[in-house]
């Protein structure tokens, strides 16, 4: 070895460690491990997962709570494979993180051998960025372009495929300084002016926030604006949070499921809509904007995607946060019209009766509301609590149901719907976010996709509460099925004992049969150290009726 060579390993994790990673979850193996050795002399701290799903979900969700990249870091053949869930997981939804892969020696790529696979092709569907490193001196700049590829809005996952023999040869190159995305400047002064006109002169206008609205500096100039003027606000799911407490009055609900929600009611209309990071893949503009000839006004770093349902008036294209900060200086003193007040007020007190009205039936039997439960959470946790919200029929609840005033607080997965999420994401949070609540919320078939990350938690002394919403089915397709068909098919599913489970893992398992039960739980759970998993039974007869609301494919 020269002077100033190292093994292409320990430039992996020089370059990781220069741009700001910190968290590494993996599953070693030989095409890989001189990566895990490399890892021994740096303080990047590796976290030893069960599955390579669930490092890539834990690594994403690093990066929805940070801004910087968690890693993934995976042997060759199914280690690889094994992420394909959580990266397209990632990019849909726009989570920062990066993957280096192990493949086999560059003299085997082409033959039919142990472990040997196209994983660029395999890959390139899922994410952002994939290379394969075929030279020594690649492997800094390839790692450092896939990070700044994570890192560029839309913003998602982003790999690097090591050859056995390329992670173990030396070489000199390195990451000298790292090279941060740039970031943009306001959007051009005529163009910002142009749409301050439109919402001054608007009767009805409406701030519609989405996934890029909780960056915190777009966060912050919102807040800004929506302190000095009137203008009500409706979030996306993953806007959850942008408005605070002291804010509360803006807000006039959540939207992406139901059909004629207060949010929906109140964008419906709205003579002049600006929606401000928004994402189509949030909320479909064709189950929410029906009059294509309505002024939108497109406030974003990334151009609209145009299409019959979504056709700006105006597209503000640049830094968030600069622009809304321009338009504020514009906007400051807005006041609306009395009718739009009243209209406004009609609809908050709308969302309101949804609550009263969930809290009124809180147990029905041995089952409990789930409404009512989603709701308890709600009372018993901080402002700073980070709630991670799985994927089934609780999911629809938390969305209905759950208010947050901090953004990243309340994590949903509404790209891909991804079963097994909840945990992952809960014991990220547990690690970025140390000393504060952290409660994850799944169904009982959920839970077990990435149940197997118990032993993980607890011997990385984590502290959070699961909660289990159990009614031994997939029940948010059996709703679905009923509506269809009239009957259910493949969604039954058996019981299991949480306590002996969760005691198996060294965590603490509570099951209860009664809201004050599951109150006093919740509430002991969350000043205690250590995973506790509270298996809640809920009775989910409500559903068919209910969801018979919801718009067409927007579950799955």
């Amino acid at each position: 070895m020269g002077e100033n060579e190292v093994r292409s390993a320990q430039r992996v994790v020089e370059t990781l460690r220069a741009y700001g990673v910190r968290y590494v979850f993996g599953v070693p193996g030989a095409k890989i491990d001189p990566v895990f050795d490399a890892l021994l002399d740096s303080d990047v701290e590796l976290v030893v997962c069960r599955h390579e799903q669930n490092a890539a979900f834990t690594a994403a969700a690093v990066g929805r709570l940070t801004g910087t990249p968690g890693a993934a870091l995976v042997t060759s053949g199914p280690g690889t494979t094994n992420l394909a869930t959580g990266l397209i997981t990632a990019t849909t939804e726009q989570d920062p993180m990066i993957a280096i892969c192990g493949a086999v020696a560059r003299a085997d790529r082409l033959k039919r051998t142990h472990q040997s696979m196209d994983a660029v092709a395999a890959l390139k569907p899922f994410t952002k960025y994939t290379g394969e490193v075929n030279d020594p001196d690649n492997v800094p700049e390839a790692v450092a372009n896939a990070i700044r590829a994570a890192t560029t809005v839309p913003r998602g996952a982003a790999a690097v495929v090591l050859p056995a023999d390329v992670s173990t040869t030396p070489t000199g190159a390195s990451i000298v300084r790292p090279v941060a995305v740039s970031s943009l400047g306001a959007a051009p002064a005529q163009a910002i002016a142009h749409a301050a006109n439109l919402i001054r002169a608007a009767i009805r206008p409406v701030l519609f926030l989405g996934i890029r609205a909780g960056d915190p500096a777009p966060c912050a100039a919102l807040r800004e604006l929506l302190a000095v003027t009137d203008l009500p606000v409706v979030q996306t799911f993953q806007a959850a949070g942008v408005v605070s407490r002291e804010l509360e009055d803006h807000f006039v609900g959540r939207v992406g499921l139901f059909r004629n929600q207060p949010g929906d009611i109140l964008i419906s209309e709205a003579d002049v809509l600006v929606t401000v990071g928004f994402d189509p893949v949030e909320y479909d503009p064709r189950l929410w904007n029906t009059d294509p000839t309505r002024t939108v006004v497109h406030v974003d770093e990334v151009p609209a995607d145009i299409d019959h349902y979504y056709q700006p008036t105006v597209e503000l294209r640049g830094d968030i946060a600069a622009t809304l900060t321009e338009l504020t200086r514009l906007l400051s003193g807005l006041r609306l019209p009395e009718a739009a007040r009243i209209a406004i007020a009609d609809q908050r007190a709308a969302l309101r009766r949804i609550d009263a009205e969930a809290r009124t039936h809180p147990q029905a039997g041995q089952a409990l509301n789930p409404a009512a439960v989603v709701l308890k959470i709600r009372d018993l946790v901080d402002d700073d609590a980070t709630i991670a919200c799985d994927v089934g029929s609780h999911y629809i609840y938390m969305a209905r149901h759950f208010r947050a005033y901090q953004p990243r607080r309340l994590l949903f997965s509404d790209g891909q719907q991804t079963l097994g999420i909840a945990l992952p994401w809960a014991m990220a949070a547990a690690m970025v976010r140390p000393g504060t609540q952290v409660v994850s919320v799944s169904g009982d078939g959920g839970f077990l996709f990435s149940a197997q990350e118990l032993e993980t938690a607890t011997r990385l002394g984590l502290n959070f509460t699961h909660i289990i919403m159990r009614d031994n089915a997939y029940d948010m397709v059996a709703f679905q099925e009923v509506l269809k068909y009239g009957r259910r098919s493949g969604v039954e599913l058996g019981d299991y004992d949480i306590v002996q489970y969760a005691g198996a893992f060294g965590a603490k398992g509570i099951r209860v049969d009664s809201m004050e039960a599951f109150e006093d739980a919740l509430k002991q759970s969350l000043t205690e150290s250590g995973v506790t998993i509270i298996d809640v039974p809920v009775d989910y007869s409500r559903n068919t009726e209910l969801f018979a609301q919801l718009h067409d494919g927007v579950v799955e």
